[in-house]
């Protein structure tokens, strides 16, 4: 394919998508192996050169990093406040004349694991001190409304079967 053609994965959608897969690790106990099929399955549909190792590997470095925060308790709302300012400025439910699909991809690839690391671990900092935007109490991702299509992926399970049927693609 041309250059030129190339669809890449929004910025945006990969950072989600790499710190969907840290809360499923941390919050709900999931295998990351899984949750990186499930959603690599999805953008693999939708966009060029999706590389799962790229994923994997951003989110490791954020469960390591969130590892030597040393957090005991609530390790998981430091991501949970990520998510939640990715969609609100994102808001990728949002469609218009003036606005474009959030969803559409792009181009180029805007982004790299350390950007992304480095925009995470300056929020982690910021949230600390009380800069940023928190999450309302109660705010979990699967709840969200405002996730456009993503919430269809999010909310959806990924089955054994599913796996193969990937695996055999």
């Amino acid at each position: 394919m041309s250059e030129d053609k190339k669809n890449y994965c929004p910025a945006w959608l990969f950072k989600l998508v790499s710190c969907v897969i840290v809360y499923d690790f941390i919050v709900r106990d999931r295998a990351i192996f899984f949750s990186l099929k499930k959603f690599t399955s999805y953008l693999s549909k939708k966009y060029d050169e999706v590389d799962s190792n790229e994923i994997e590997t951003a989110s490791n470095i954020i469960i390591q990093f969130l590892g030597e925060l040393k957090i005991d308790k609530n390790t998981y709302l430091l991501i949970n406040h990520f998510m939640y300012n990715i969609i609100r400025d994102k808001k990728p439910a949002e469609k218009g004349l003036l606005k474009k699909d959030p969803y559409n991809g792009t181009k180029t690839k805007e982004y790299s694991i350390d950007e992304i690391i480095q925009e995470f671990r300056v929020f982690c900092f910021a949230c600390r001190s009380g800069l940023t935007r928190k999450s309302p109490t109660g705010w979990d991702i699967v709840n969200d409304n405002d996730l456009g299509e993503f919430r269809e992926v999010l909310v959806s399970e990924f089955s054994i079967d599913d796996m193969i049927d990937n695996l055999i693609d």
